[in-house]
């Protein structure tokens, strides 16, 4: 883990972005977001206006199309977003992170000239394939191959739980090259998904997050020109997880405004809600409350914003990724479930955001990259030695 210069003070610039990220959302975003979660559907023109206001390259350089921000800038607004809602707030980080990222730091001059313009326009949305049924958190088990032939090479193999599977035109693929095995055989290449031999399978329905959808892919006998390849299987599956890390702490931002947005939200209608003659939060039961889920948030944006300041461009250190994510994750759950327990009944109506905000919560603790496995990292630090489940 890395020091940083100790300066918890946003600057100008900072401050300047999460103001006009909240005018946004306040004025596009938050008055739709319960239509798209009982709807399990964002729109693309919804979807377009996060980019059309810069929210998506916002770690690109400005050759590229983007806005040459840090990961803590683009960590800040992604915060700010899912505080109003959690779905917006993961399309930034998914646009941001991720697959880009992947490509924005390893791939070639070409795949960045025309992958990442098109991205931060909103022309080209991108999804990670990396899960498979067999092969989550054992990632080093991938079975989906990618075998070469002259030029190209043929992939075949099955993905799951991929998020925006069938409605992304981009798509950065996990997979065993040439049959090698162990993780020295994983590399990424990109796929475009009008690619004969694609095929979008079942949509998985879930708990949160429900306006991204979460679906099976397949791959036939796809050819994949080999110039599409971004990251070579040997080396390259170090570089695909420190490309991964960042995505971790940009998720882990998603929990931040999540449990902000509903413990604001449920300390408003606490505080105007009178029962037994005073206000609920006039009771100390109901202040101890809100101070504990306040220690909380503000314990995991610490962890949060530190492992965001430390990183380059997109990539983040493994540990403070991982302390992050495990923390946030956890947190978020707790947050949001306090904010339905302070409003009472109406907490858990589908009439007020907490109970969106509560489901969306959950899906941190396993997307991503599970608790289970981030604690994995970090005691494997302390301990000097990598450990394995089990």
């Amino acid at each position: 883990m890395k020091a940083n210069n100790m300066d918890f003070n946003l600057s100008k610039k900072q401050k300047d972005l999460v103001a006009s990220v909240r005018d946004f959302a306040l004025a596009e975003i938050a008055p739709v977001a319960a239509q798209w979660d009982e709807e399990e559907h964002i729109p693309r023109s919804q979807i377009q206006k996060l980019a059309d206001f810069g929210l998506f390259g916002m770690t690109f350089p400005t050759e590229y199309g983007g806005r040459n921000l840090s990961a803590l800038d683009t960590v800040l607004a992604i915060e700010e977003m899912a505080r109003h809602c959690g779905i917006s707030g993961r399309l930034i980080v998914d646009h941001n992170f991720g697959a880009v990222g992947t490509i924005l730091n390893f791939g070639s001059e070409d795949q960045r000239g025309w992958v990442l313009p098109a991205v931060a326009k909103g022309e080209k949305l991108m999804s990670i394939a990396m899960t498979e049924p067999e092969a989550g958190s054992a990632l080093t088990e991938l079975t989906t191959t990618a075998r070469r032939d002259g030029d190209h090479f043929i992939l075949n193999g099955t993905k799951r739980w991929i998020t925006g599977g069938g409605e992304r035109e981009l798509l950065l693929v996990y997979a065993r090259f040439d049959d090698i095995a162990g993780p020295e055989g994983i590399g990424a290449i990109l796929v475009e998904m009008d690619t004969p031999g694609f095929r979008t399978g079942e949509r998985l329905i879930s708990m949160g997050v429900r306006g991204v959808r979460e679906s099976y892919l397949h791959f036939e006998e796809m050819r994949i020109p080999a110039r599409n390849v971004v990251v070579q299987p040997g080396a390259g599956f170090k570089r695909l997880m420190s490309a991964y890390n960042g995505q971790r702490v940009a998720a882990s931002a998603v929990c931040l405004g999540l449990a902000q947005g509903a413990l604001d939200y449920a300390v408003a209608f606490a505080d105007k809600r009178q029962q037994f003659g005073q206000r609920i939060t006039d009771f100390q039961a109901m202040q101890m409350k809100i101070a504990d889920c306040a220690v909380d948030i503000e314990a995991a944006r610490l962890l949060v914003y530190r492992a965001a300041a430390n990183g380059q461009l997109t990539i983040t250190d493994r540990v403070e990724s991982s302390l992050a994510k495990a923390y946030a994750a956890e947190m978020v759950i707790r947050v949001t479930n306090e904010a339905i327990q302070l409003m009472g009944g109406d907490g858990y109506s589908r009439l007020h955001p907490v109970e969106r905000m509560a489901r969306d919560a959950r899906a941190f603790t396993l997307a991503g990259g599970s608790i289970e496995m981030q604690r994995l990292a970090v005691a494997g630090h302390i301990l000097g030695r990598p450990l394995r489940q089990g």
